[in-house]
């Protein structure tokens, strides 16, 4: 057998070999290039650094609560809701509601995060909703204004009398004082205060006049309550009256004439014979039918009239005796004090123009019979003097008739010397 010796490996073919096993070494342990895109980088970030940063930690929301009054305004008694949502939404969730700092009532929230408080108010003030369990939770406040109840009512209603009217307020705690104003065909024609007490005015108006009334009730802001102002609406009505009549309504009657300053027999409730005279006395001076029967005219006449004015100014202190009307005027400070009915001469020959009192005597006699009462001469045998009868036209002889009981009364306020004037 041949035996053989091993080769021998050059130097160089080793040399080579190692190098190239150093470079694949290290191509191996080389770290990987950075990439310049962020993705990856927080992809490969650990566990460990995220916890580390705050603002990567997701925060819930806050609460928020709203509110929503379903009226602003209401009247003592009536009731008031409240509605409104917490978000985000949670169920079971007590809200309360308070007025004024007081509360009202309370609600649980439902599944979408609704309430509704419904409750009567007793008096104004802001209204707040807040969460029980988180009170910083709450709402921006809402003014409520809570008003007094007020109703109205009156007993007999008579023309120019004062008639009782009451004015409940509710709540009963209420103290400020009512203010009536009573506008009657378009015009203000009262005004009247009283103080509220345990929850009740009264009042005691005249309606002068006759038809409608309104009444304009106002209870100012006090006790806690905003204030109210209420309409009352009334009817007073006319009534015919004549000869015989009696009640209220004559009284009513012999008012509104007085106030008009005709002379009335004393203001009573009984319409006798002197009352005929005093009410053809008013329908002489603002010329309605002479019928001494008080009729709706009348009433109507009386409701609006005018007191009426002298013809003259001088002296302020006088006599007017107008022939057409047939109504005699004492005057006094340049107003009448008194009227009355008189009846002239029939043929119309009673002087006119201006005259004097030149003699006065309790009684005299007449050339024509009988005898004259409280006699008051102003020309020749011209007189103002009673009679027993005045009828509503000229009759007499030539005087100036006046009723038997007025008589007294214009005596005794002339004196010899006032000035008299006569026209037609």
């Amino acid at each position: 057998m041949r035996q053989t010796t091993p080769r021998r490996a050059r130097p160089g073919s080793i040399g080579f070999s190692l190098l190239v096993l150093a470079i694949c070494l290290l191509a191996f342990a080389a770290p990987a290039p950075a990439s310049s895109s962020p993705e990856p980088a927080a992809a490969d970030a650990s566990p460990a650094a995220a916890a580390a940063s705050p603002s990567a930690v997701a925060q819930p929301d806050p609460n928020v609560l709203t509110s929503v009054l379903s009226s602003a305004t209401v009247v003592y008694g009536e009731t008031v809701t409240v509605t409104g949502t917490l978000t985000p939404a949670a169920e079971d969730q007590e809200v309360v509601v308070t007025v004024g700092g007081v509360q009202a009532g309370t609600d649980l929230t439902d599944a979408s995060g609704a309430y509704e408080v419904t409750f009567s108010p007793r008096q104004s003030g802001d209204v707040v909703a807040m969460l029980a369990a988180e009170p910083t939770v709450v709402t921006a406040p809402l003014v409520l204004s809570v008003k007094p109840r007020i109703a109205v009512s009156h007993g007999a209603l008579v023309p120019f009398l004062a008639s009782r009217f009451v004015v409940k307020v509710t709540p009963s705690s209420y103290d400020g004082v009512v203010v009536i104003k009573v506008t009657h065909r378009g015009a203000t024609v009262g005004s009247y205060r009283a103080r509220v007490k345990d929850g009740r005015a009264v009042f005691q108006i005249p309606l002068r006049g006759v038809d409608a009334f309104t009444l304009n009730v106002t209870a100012p802001a006090a006790s806690g309550l905003a204030g109210r102002t209420v309409q009352a609406k009334v009817a007073v009505r006319a009534r015919t009256l004549s000869a015989g009549s009696s009640g209220p309504y004559v009284k009513a009657m012999l008012t509104g004439l007085q106030r008009l300053k005709f002379r009335v027999p004393g203001v009573g409730s009984t319409f006798t014979a002197s009352v005929k005279d005093s009410v053809v006395a008013f329908q002489k001076a603002y010329r309605l039918s002479r019928t001494y029967v008080f009729n709706t005219a009348c009433w109507r006449k009386l409701d609006g009239a005018k007191l009426i004015k002298p013809k003259y100014s001088s002296p302020s202190t006088h006599i007017e005796i107008d022939k057409t009307r047939q109504i005699l005027m004492i005057v006094k400070g340049g107003k009448p004090i008194g009227i009355i009915c008189v009846s002239t001469g029939a043929t119309g020959n009673t002087p006119e123009g201006s005259f004097h009192i030149q003699q006065k005597h309790s009684y005299t006699s007449s050339g024509f019979g009988g005898t004259l009462t409280r006699t008051m001469g102003f020309q020749g045998n011209f007189a103002i003097h009673g009679w027993p009868d005045v009828p509503p036209y000229p009759a007499s002889h030539g005087c100036v008739r006046e009723p038997i009981w007025a008589c007294y009364w214009t005596y005794d306020q002339s004196w010899v010397g006032e000035a008299v004037y006569v026209y037609r």
